[in-house]
C-alpha cells in the first residue's frame, strides 16, 4: 500500500495546507497492520466491552449464526484497530497518529475485511474514541487541481479511548503484552515515494527486487534478539520518479526495516541498537562519518580530510558549536543550497539532536549563531560547498543523488558480507554487525566506498562499552 492509493469515495476537495510542523508529525505515522488479536484476559475484556458498546451498524435479518459470525468479525476488527492505535500512541515521532488505507482492495484476503474495518472506524469516530485527519489522493485531473502526492487518512486514539484501555490495564507501554501482533512485509520490496507511484515490473526492478529478497532471506536464517526491537525484512525505497519512462532508479534507494513502528530498530537510538544480539552475539555499529560531505567532495574530484573532524572547530570548541555546523551542512544538502535563516522547524530539529546527545537544548541560542557567520565559517573550512546547487559532472545533483550513492555503498557492503556468511543491518549511513566481524565489515565498507566514489571514508565504530 502507498499513500496515494485511496478509495474513490475518500477523495475530497483539496485540503487547506498543513503546517510544516504538523506535516512532519503526520508523515511519521506508522501504517496500520490490522493483524493483532487479543492475547490476555484484560485485552479480551477490553475488546469485548468496546465491541458491545460500539456495535457495527446492522441491517441483517438473517439466521442467528450469521449475525453471530458478523459479531465475531466486528470483535476481530475492534481488537486489531485498538492494538494498532495503542501501539501508535507510544510513537513519539508521530505523536500517536496512525496511517490507515481506505482502499477496499487493500483488505482483500486479510483477516480484517474492508467492511469490518470501515464499521469499526466509523463507530469509534462517532463515539469520540478516535480523531482523524482526512486523507486525499494525488494526481488530480486538470479540472480538479491538487497535490501530486496523496496521503492516507490518519487516526489517533483520544483520551477517552486511552482512559478506557487503561481502566482494563492495557496501555501504550504494555500493549504488546496484551495483544499478539503479526508483523508482515509489504508485497512490494521496491517502492517509489515522493511522489508515491506504483512500481513497474521492469528488468531493472526485477533485479533490484531480487537483491532485497536475497538480503531478507539471508538475514532470516539468523536470530535477532532484543527486549522490544523486531525486524522481519527490508524494503528499498526510491524517490523523485516523476516520469517512469525515463526514470533511472538512481534517486534515494535506502533500505527501510519492517515493521515500521516503535519496534523498528532504525527508529531507536544507537544506545538501544547496541543492546541487540545477532545469533546471541553482541553487536557494533560502523558509521560512515560525514557520509554526504565525503561523497560531495568525491563528486568534485577531491578527498575529504579523514584525519580531522569535518564539523569540529568550524564555529568553536563546544558540542553545540559542532552540532550547529553539522546541521547547517547536512540540511543545506537537503535543501540543495546553503541555508540563509533559522526557522522554527530547524531550531527544533537542532534542539532535539542536542537532547539526544545528552546536551541541554537550552544551551543553544539562535541569536548567538547568525546564519551569515555560519556560512562564512563553513565555507572557510569547506570552500567546495560553494558549488552546491550548481552543475557537477554535467548536471545538478541533489540529496536524492547523495542518498543513492550512499545506499549503493551500504548495500554493496551488505552483499559482500553476505557472501562471507556475515549478517548485517543497515541504519542508512551505518552498518550493524556481530562484534567479532567488525574487521571484515570495516574492510567491506571501505572497499565499496572506494569502488563507487574513488575516495576513502572515515569510519567510526560504536561499541556498547562506549555508552
Amino acid at each position: 500500500m502507498t499513500d496515494k492509493e485511496l478509495e474513490a469515495s475518500e477523495r475530497t476537495a483539496w485540503q487547506p495546507k498543513t503546517s510544516r510542523e504538523e506535516a512532519k508529525v503526520l508523515n511519521a505515522a506508522p501504517l496500520a497492520t490490522l493483524s493483532a488479536s487479543e492475547e490476555s484476559v484484560q485485552a479480551a475484556a477490553l475488546v469485548s466491552r468496546l465491541a458491545q458498546r460500539h456495535r457495527r451498524p446492522s441491517t441483517a435479518k438473517g439466521k442467528s449464526y450469521g449475525r453471530e459470525k458478523t459479531l465475531m468479525k466486528h470483535v476481530a476488527a475492534v481488537a486489531a484497530f485498538v492494538a494498532d492505535l495503542l501501539d501508535a500512541a507510544g510513537n513519539e515521532r508521530s505523536e500517536g497518529w496512525l496511517r490507515c488505507s481506505l482502499r477496499k482492495s487493500d483488505y482483500s484476503g486479510q483477516v480484517v475485511t474492508w467492511r469490518m474495518f470501515d464499521a469499526a472506524r466509523q463507530a469509534f469516530t462517532e463515539a469520540g474514541l478516535v480523531e482523524h485527519k482526512q486523507g486525499y489522493p494525488g494526481f488530480y485531473q486538470i479540472d480538479n487541481p491538487g497535490p501530486m502526492q496523496g496521503k492516507l487518512t490518519r487516526y489517533r486514539a483520544t483520551p477517552a479511548l486511552l482512559s478506557e484501555c487503561e481502566a482494563h490495564g492495557v496501555t501504550p507501554v504494555t500493549v504488546r503484552e496484551h495483544f499478539q501482533f503479526v508483523d508482515v512485509m509489504p508485497a512490494e520490496l521496491v517502492q517509489l515515494t515522493s511522489p508515491d507511484r506504483k512500481t513497474p515490473d521492469t528488468d531493472t526492478v526485477q533485479r533490484l527486487r531480487a537483491q532485497v529478497a536475497e538480503l531478507n532471506s539471508f538475514f532470516a536464517r539468523h536470530t535477532l534478539t532484543h527486549p522490544t526491537i523486531k525486524h522481519v525484512g527490508w524494503v528499498r525505497k526510491f524517490h523523485e520518479a516523476t516520469n517512469l519512462q525515463t526514470y533511472r532508479w538512481d534517486k534515494g534507494g535506502r533500505l527501510y526495516s519492517y515493521p515500521q513502528n516503535a519496534a523498528c530498530y532504525q527508529h531507536h537510538g544507537e544506545t538501544e541498537r547496541l543492546e541487540m544480539r545477532i545469533d546471541g552475539e553482541g553487536v557494533v555499529e560502523i558509521d560512515i562519518s560525514s557520509s554526504y560531505l565525503t561523497i560531495f567532495y568525491a563528486w568534485c574530484d577531491q578527498q575529504l580530510d579523514t584525519d580531522t573532524d569535518a564539523y569540529g572547530g568550524i564555529l568553536g570548541p563546544t558540542k553545540v558549536d559542532r552540532a550547529v555546523a553539522k546541521l547547517y551542512i547536512n540540511v543545506s544538502f537537503g535543501n540543495g543550497r546553503l541555508l540563509r535563516r533559522w526557522t522554527k522547524d530547524l531550531t527544533k530539529t537542532l534542539k532535539d539532536r542536542l537532547k539526544a546527545k545528552g546536551v541541554s537544548p537550552e544551551a543553544f541560542d539562535a541569536k548567538a549563531y547568525p546564519m551569515a557567520v555560519i556560512k562564512k565559517r563553513v565555507l572557510e573550512r569547506h570552500p567546495i560547498l560553494e558549488r552546491l546547487g550548481g552543475k557537477i559532472r554535467g548536471r545538478v545533483r541533489d540529496w536524492s543523488d547523495l542518498m543513492f550513492e550512499e545506499s549503493e555503498i551500504v548495500i554493496g557492503a551488505m552483499r559482500a558480507l553476505m557472501a562471507m556468511g556475515v549478517p548485517s543491518m543497515p541504519v542508512h549511513d551505518s552498518l550493524i554487525v556481530p562484534e567479532s566481524k567488525e574487521g571484515v565489515a570495516v574492510e567491506a565498507i571501505e572497499q565499496q566506498f572506494r569502488a563507487i566514489t574513488g575516495v576513502v571514508p572515515k569510519l567510526d565504530v560504536g561499541r556498547p562499552d562506549l555508552f
